[in-house]
């Protein structure tokens, strides 16, 4: 059960936390759930395979693996916002500013980028 202690650890320094989303972050999340499902180093889920399915399936997306596999073209969300204007919007300031203002959504989401600037 250690060894795969060490494996979670490992898989962790591979995932980074997302500062910007503190409290939604997946990153973040992973880390939690491992603090629990080894608290004191010990393993509380006893099926060993079980685990080793997580790792693998957790290992994956941290690798990339299926983004890899399938590569996108066009590198454009269904909304047509690049990857890092979507970043912005699901950031934890702008869904702030978005709950506090009695604008629409798009006149917010501009006026944040071009404060961004």
């Amino acid at each position: 059960m250690a060894n795969s202690y060490r494996n979670f650890l490992k898989l962790l320094e591979h995932w980074p936390v997302d500062t910007t989303k503190l409290g939604r972050d997946f990153g973040q999340h992973i880390r939690e759930q491992v603090k629990v499902a080894f608290k004191g180093g010990e393993l509380k889920i006893v099926d060993e395979a079980e685990c080793n399915r997580i790792h693998a399936s957790l290992k994956r997306l941290a690798n990339n693996h299926y983004g890899q596999m399938f590569v996108r073209e066009n590198k454009v969300s269904s909304t047509g916002l690049s990857a890092e204007e979507c970043g912005a919007i699901l950031s934890n300031e702008f869904l702030e500013e978005l709950s506090t203002s009695e604008r629409g959504f798009f006149s917010k989401y501009f006026s944040f980028k071009n404060r961004d600037k």
